[in-house]
């Protein structure tokens, strides 16, 4: 700021036309630039402004890889085995079938036994185990590998069973397990319990444990070379009427664009439906209906992004810098033939072929876009401005907060009125508060276990909500208004701050973000009365992340339920609020995700700050 002021005369030396425009004209030149920013962003999914995909690395040669896989009788064999195999085990995985199939098949075989230690609420420990083999390369040493993965999924799962993938899996290595042309290791995973099994052998593949000690993964019998790409396979045992590539990772990370570029052209190339987001491309993306399916495809992926759960178990690989996406085969009457084992084993042939002429890893394309169809993608050198658009309204009302300060006293005084030590202690304060809240589950869960007999989920979410009223009565005591301006000026930067920080990993969170967050931050400014200062607080509790969560699950329980009554739709988004928080708790412990840490460590931080300064 003091490039910007001269502090010696209290006058503006630089800029001053600039200046004068953020002082005086700062409530419309905000909201000008937050409206300006989300038509902005709305545009993206215009072609006009995305661009088309296209294949930077030309060593994928996805054009020169001529299929020879023709195993649709060996894949319906072993179809039919496994579904005789699952019969016997309703709830569990066939570990010695899956075992001896790959032992046939002449690989390398290995299985690893993992424990969860879940340690909030009642202490139990859930047991699994992975099976995987190993097809050795002939042409070189075992320094370069590539996966092709499948979760096994029993009978009385909830899910839908996978046994095709693993069916087409066995198929591939049985098809290609003599071939001589391979130069990287092929490792065949079959993992259980879908996200824990993936990440439990990842931790031991790696021998690293980011889940805080919650899952014991073992160590891994048989290993092979640093692992390149990796493939999952989520084909149903039933028919399948079109491909769905996923793509989104932990923590909201990416493939590289080539990967999930080389799985859309192959799939073409053979004639199979392939979607995104369960979505065919329209077929005029320059119409008004065209736009606004793919501004819905775009805004499906930002609404799964954001939440930083994978959506397959390729997602945990992106943070090991594995490219990785999921093949999900999906079946809708009407939309197109039925996919046989024929074609989908070329387009895993294909892809593994690209694969297998790599040379180094993938660094050519973009980590960083956003999609729209199959066929469009914006990149990062696009979608941040308008974004930065959207975020610059509390930037440029922090910066209007300093220079009205510095306006108002003379060089004599310099901010002296301004109580450091008070404004200092506060921000800290609401820090300490943030700490103390992230070690709020284990004790709430016993809490409510010993005094209320309250399930776990129960238990961890009205100890939020008890600590949050808590809190919130604390922070309600009166501040000078110097004072006051000088903390929301620094929490209108640190929110700035968090926005853009986000924005360089998982920008579909930080354009939420900056959605929700920045009119409601914006409206916190100084009240007259007790009725004004009621107003200002009013909207500043509607930025909590309780009352976020419970109006987004809302609207999603009345979109998802139509036809339920009001009070039914609001217990159900009440139900759903509980295991949402629940679910990211977990999803923090074990699998490493951000979301809880963020919003406990940082947003909430700043929104006491803000609550503690409406109105003043």
């Amino acid at each position: 700021m003091g490039v910007l002021s001269n502090r010696t005369s209290g006058k503006f030396s630089l800029l001053d036309p600039l200046v004068k425009i953020v002082i005086t004209w700062n409530r419309n030149v905000c909201y000008f630039c937050y409206i300006f920013g989300i038509l902005g962003f709305v545009s993206l999914a215009y072609e006009s402004v995305s661009s088309g995909v296209y294949i930077s690395e030309n060593a994928l040669l996805p054009g020169l890889v001529h299929g020879q896989f023709n195993s649709e009788s060996v894949a319906r064999e072993f179809l039919t085995s496994i579904q005789e195999e699952a019969s016997r085990y309703p709830n569990g995985m066939p570990y010695a079938w899956i075992a001896a199939q790959f032992q046939q098949l002449g690989l390398d075989v290995g299985t690893q036994d993992f424990v969860l230690r879940y340690n909030i609420g009642p202490k139990t420990n859930y047991t699994g185990r992975n099976v995987y083999g190993i097809l050795r390369a002939r042409r070189h040493s075992s320094r370069e590998s590539v996966v092709l993965a499948a979760p096994y999924r029993p009978p009385n799962s909830v899910f839908t069973p996978t046994n095709g993938g693993i069916a087409l899996m066995l198929a591939f290595a049985k098809a290609f397990r003599s071939a001589s042309y391979w130069a990287k290791d092929i490792i065949f995973l079959v993992t259980e319990h879908e996200h824990l099994g993936m990440e439990a052998w990842l931790e031991a593949y790696h021998r690293v444990s980011p889940a805080a000690g919650l899952v014991d993964s073992g160590d891994l019998k048989e290993r092979a070379g640093s692992i390149q790409a990796a493939i999952n396979l989520e084909i149903p045992e039933g028919r399948a009427s079109y491909i769905d590539v996923k793509i989104e990772g932990l923590n909201g990370q990416l493939p590289n664009l080539d990967l999930v570029n080389l799985a859309h052209r192959l799939c073409r190339r053979e004639r199979v439906q392939s979607t995104f987001k369960k979505r065919v491309d329209p077929y005029d993306g320059t119409s008004l209906e065209g736009f606004l399916e793919n501004l819905e495809t775009m805004l499906s992926m930002m609404s799964s992004q954001a939440t930083g759960v994978p959506t397959g178990n390729h997602g945990f690989f992106h943070r090991f810098g594995i490219e990785a996406i999921t093949l999900a085969g999906y079946y809708e009457p009407g939309m197109h033939h039925p996919i046989r084992y024929h074609e989908l084993g070329r387009i895993v042939e294909g892809i593994f072929r690209s694969l297998n002429n790599l040379q180094e890893r993938f660094h050519q394309s973009f980590f960083f876009y956003l999609l729209s169809g199959t066929n469009r993608y914006i990149s990062i050198g696009v979608y941040m401005i308008p974004f930065s658009i959207m975020a610059a309204p509390l930037l440029l009302r922090a910066v209007s907060i300093w220079f009205d300060l510095v306006q108002s006293h003379n060089a004599q005084k310099d901010l002296t009125s301004l109580n450091y030590d008070q404004v200092c202690g506060i921000i800290i304060l609401c820090h300490v508060f943030g700490s103390c809240l992230f070690l709020l589950p284990s004790t709430a869960a016993k809490l409510g276990l010993s005094y209320f007999e309250f399930e776990t989920d129960e238990s961890v979410y009205y100890g939020f909500i008890l600590a949050s009223v808590i809190i919130a009565m604390l922070l309600m005591f009166p501040v000078k208004r110097i004072d006051a301006r000088a903390i929301r000026c620094i929490a209108h930067l640190e929110m700035a701050t968090l926005m853009f920080a986000t924005a360089l990993q998982n920008i579909s969170l930080a354009t939420f973000q900056a959605f929700i967050v920045t009119p409601l931050f914006l409206g916190t400014g100084t009240a007259s009365s007790r009725k004004g200062v009621f107003f200002k607080r009013l909207i500043v509790l509607l930025a909590h992340p309780v009352m976020i969560l419970h109006v987004v699950l809302l609207l999603d329980a009345y979109r998802t339920f139509p036809e339920e009554t009001p009070p039914s739709i609001l217990l159900k988004s009440l139900s759903a609020a509980k295991r949402s928080v629940m679910y990211s708790l977990m999803d923090s412990f074990v699998y490493g995700n951000k979301m809880y840490d963020t919003c406990i460590q940082f947003y909430l931080p700043i929104w006491m700050l803000h609550w503690l300064t409406a109105g003043q």
